[in-house]
C-alpha cells in the first residue's frame, strides 16, 4: 500500500491533539504567497523592492466522513463542525514524507461546506484554514 500524508490538527500550543483529517481527497497544500513592496517614482526607470515575508493564504481540505449509518454519520458531522472552533489558533501538521512535518499556524475563518448527500454512509465536505492568520 502506498504511503499517504495524514493532515492533524493541534491546539496552538502545537502538541496538544484536536482532530484528524480522515480521507483528505483534494488540497491546495503546500501554498507560497510571498510578499513584497516595490517603491518607485516617474523620474526613475527602475525600482526598489523590499521583501516582507509571507501573506496570509487559504488552505482548503476536501474530504470524505465515512460511517456506518445516518446516526454515526450525523455525529461526525458535528464533531468536525463543533471541534474546529472559528476564529481559535491551531497548528495544522502535515506530513511531507514519511518522517518530515510542515507546521502551520492556522485559523479557521469560514463555514464548512458540506456537499448535497443523502447522508447514509458518506459526506462530502470542504473546510478552508487561514494559513498565517496569527504569530
Amino acid at each position: 500500500m502506498a504511503w499517504v500524508p495524514t493532515f492533524k490538527l493541534y491546539a496552538s500550543d502545537g502538541t496538544t491533539p484536536v482532530y484528524q483529517f480522515e480521507h483528505i481527497i483534494d488540497t491546495n497544500w503546500p501554498v507560497d504567497n510571498p510578499s513584497s513592496v516595490e517603491l518607485t517614482n516617474t523620474r526613475s526607470a527602475g525600482a526598489i523592492t523590499i521583501p516582507e515575508g509571507n501573506k496570509p493564504y487559504d488552505i482548503f481540505l476536501d474530504g470524505i466522513l465515512l460511517a456506518d449509518g445516518y446516526t454515526a454519520l450525523t455525529t461526525k458531522i458535528f464533531s468536525l463542525r463543533d471541534t474546529i472552533v472559528p476564529n481559535t489558533r491551531y497548528v495544522l501538521k502535515v506530513d511531507k514524507s514519511d518522517g518530515t512535518v510542515d507546521t502551520i499556524k492556522v485559523m479557521r475563518k469560514v463555514g464548512i461546506s458540506l456537499e448535497s448527500s443523502k447522508r447514509i454512509s458518506s459526506q462530502k465536505y470542504t473546510i478552508i484554514l487561514q494559513a498565517l492568520s496569527w504569530a
